[in-house]
């Protein structure tokens, strides 16, 4: 069964009880981006965006904002959800569509911010934001919350949304990695068993500015569309949540560091496909074809 959530097709295959798993599932996504949206102004997240003071969150933003701090730590501050400044810069200011964020003038230049200036006291789930300090969590939210999801879904069952995945079975699930240059093409047929996957490249989300094209993955190093020798990173993971982090972070560091820091995990592995030449295969994979 399918539905539309997060601006991406989610679909939820289930060996019983399907529709019951799907209408759970698409709850579950409905409560996550009514939080974490940052296109909704009365989501959560958009008012901890616009809180001038200290601000009390709920148990599920408090916990997303401590997971995604230590992503910033353990990739050494390549995956950086204060980015929600650059984003609006660079004109992603507002849920994706196809040529609805074109433009002829580029947005002021952000400053730099980092999700480690954001204080996060547990005892009463206080957030204290500095005002230069955008929080975009786009870039964990999806993987998180198909995990969630994953939790209702019988032995064997799978979701599915945008290409962030959880695969349970034993029996595996065949996964098709497409080609970025052609839609039509796979690439690789991988057999995942009970694991998650997820894909991130360029070449969905893309806009014009002036005469320059941008896409929403930022270097929060140089605060633009990242440049990278990488078209496409897909990851295999225990989590969609992890898959997700790992898939962007690689795409920004390129074919060279990308893998050095998949080295700090044991259990992941990861199709690189680059600008030129062949795809690079990292960790251990189950190939069909």
């Amino acid at each position: 069964m399918r539905f539309r959530a997060m601006n991406t097709d989610v679909t939820v295959i289930a060996e019983r009880d399907e529709a019951q798993v799907a209408a759970q599932v698409e709850q579950i996504f409905a409560d996550a981006e009514q939080r974490f949206s940052r296109f909704r102004a009365d989501s959560e997240l958009s008012r901890l965006n616009r809180s001038t003071e200290p601000m009390i969150v709920s148990a599920q933003m408090f916990d997303a904002l401590v997971t995604a701090k230590r992503y910033v730590e353990l990739t050494d501050g390549i995956f950086e959800p204060a980015i929600g400044a650059a984003l609006v810069a660079l004109g992603y200011d507002r849920s994706f569509a196809a040529g609805a964020l074109d433009r002829d003038s580029a947005g002021s230049a952000p400053r730099t911010a980092s999700l480690l200036d954001v204080e996060l006291d547990a005892t009463c789930r206080i957030v204290t934001r500095p005002g230069g300090v955008q929080i975009d969590l786009g870039g964990i939210v999806k993987g998180r919350t198909v995990d969630a999801a994953a939790a209702v879904l019988p032995r064997r069952g799978a979701i599915d949304a945008g290409g962030d995945q959880v695969l349970r079975g034993s029996e595996g699930w065949l996964v098709g990695i497409e080609d970025p240059r052609d839609a039509e093409r796979t690439i690789a047929t991988l057999r995942v068993r009970d694991g998650a996957v997820a894909t991130s490249a360029a070449n969905r989300r893309r806009w014009r500015v002036q005469r320059a094209q941008r896409h929403h993955i930022v270097d929060p190093r140089t605060l633009g569309s990242a440049e990278s020798d990488l078209v496409q990173v897909t990851v295999l993971a225990p989590t969609a949540e992890l898959a997700d982090v790992l898939a962007k972070t690689v795409f920004v560091l390129g074919s060279a560091a990308g893998p050095l820091l998949l080295d700090r995990w044991a259990d992941v592995a990861a199709v690189l496909v680059p600008a030129q030449g062949e795809p690079l295969v990292y960790g251990e994979l189950e190939v069909v074809s």
